[in-house]
């Protein structure tokens, strides 16, 4: 199968994955949801503060659909089952490893971020300069763009640039009226990580939705966080392992 046919069978996949997604039908309901979000939003009590003197996000401790990855979201000691001392003898002729352990390397991470929805935009980047902090990592630069489907272009330059080491996208694609979110989802979903393959650098997707609702996207202001992570330990493995 050629590139082009290979690409256009990944967009079709996406778009029906996609497209399967229930939409919201009232434009009422999300103006009644993003008040709601606000009066919760005063109520909520103030994150834990991070370094650097901000609040880094929160997310939620109770999921409907999934079980939350816990090394991505909590600082306590994770112990998986191949390092107890019961399971490690099954691995003793076997490398195992989690990328970007036993690196300190420096990193320096590009972001792109949506200019819509800016005051959630603007506490997601908040918590990725925090998780940046923590890890060590450096951002060296910020470009806002006018929404999600305008940034692969920002992210294809900044993975030109030798001086960056992997590229952080942040988001928020809302649930609407239309298809238009689950559109622009699948199409820089796939470009964004087409462009990881093609540079060799990550690319952290902090991106809530599509069809996330007001309510959603409240509470997971944090998957900004994840996604730099994702990026600056990703970006430790391939400077080891090149």
């Amino acid at each position: 199968m050629s590139a082009s046919m290979a690409l256009q069978a990944g967009q079709c996949a996406h778009k029906a994955a996609w497209a399967s997604k229930p939409t919201c039908r009232r434009q009422s309901q999300i103006q009644r949801q993003c008040r709601t979000v606000v009066a919760a939003a005063e109520a909520e009590a103030a994150p834990a503060t991070g370094a650097g003197g901000g609040e880094r996000a929160a997310l939620p401790k109770e999921y409907t659909y999934h079980t939350p990855g816990s090394v991505q979201e909590t600082d306590d000691k994770v112990v998986f089952g191949h390092q107890m001392p019961a399971e490690a003898s099954k691995w003793a002729n076997c490398s195992v490893s989690h990328v970007g352990d036993g690196s300190s390397a420096p990193v320096r991470v590009g972001v792109v971020i949506g200019e819509f929805h800016n005051t959630l935009m603007d506490r997601m980047l908040e918590d990725v300069r925090l998780a940046a902090l923590s890890l060590g990592a450096t951002v060296d630069e910020v470009v806002w763009v006018p929404g999600t489907y305008d940034a692969p272009l920002v992210v294809e330059r900044m993975l030109e640039n030798e001086a960056l080491d992997a590229v952080v996208v942040v988001g928020y694609i809302e649930k609407g009226s239309t298809l238009h979110g689950q559109e622009m989802g699948a199409t820089c979903s796939l470009i964004f990580k087409q462009l990881e393959l093609a540079h060799n650098k990550p690319v952290g997707m902090g991106i809530i939705g599509p069809g996330a609702t007001a309510e959603q996207a409240e509470s997971r202001v944090a998957y900004a966080g994840n996604a730099m992570r994702a990026a600056v330990r990703m970006a430790r493995y391939m400077a080891k392992t090149a």
